[in-house]
């Protein structure tokens, strides 16, 4: 093999394997951030809101690649409130704000972010 060969074999290579890393990071986001927005949102709703662990069921962390101002938040679904999902959101500068839910009659609304 010619060392021509060599050089423009490993210039393709690192091509593909930086292409492969930004495909996963913007369609997959950042697994370490969307693990931090986990507790980023629970860590708020218990001390900032006053929730107990207890009342908290689920924070299930949610991504979403369109927003550059909020790029991670959670769905949180409370034990008075099974049945309903309540999603949140964590700005770039980590202020939390309630995006959206779904519940009929809900209990844990608060102004919400549009």
């Amino acid at each position: 093999m010619s060392k021509k060969f060599k050089i423009t074999s490993l210039a393709v290579l690192a091509f593909i394997l930086g292409i492969s890393c930004w495909a996963y990071i913007e369609l997959l986001g950042n697994p370490f951030k969307q693990n931090d927005a986990e507790q980023q949102v629970t860590t708020y709703l218990i001390k900032q809101r006053g929730y107990s662990p207890e009342q908290l069921i689920e924070v299930q962390v949610t991504y979403s690649s369109k927003s550059s101002e909020a790029p991670y938040g959670a769905s949180v679904t409370f034990a008075d409130e099974p049945e309903a999902k309540y999603q949140y959101i964590i700005f770039n500068n980590r202020e939390i704000k309630q995006y959206s839910h779904n519940s009929d009659h809900p209990k844990h609304e608060e102004p919400m972010v549009r």
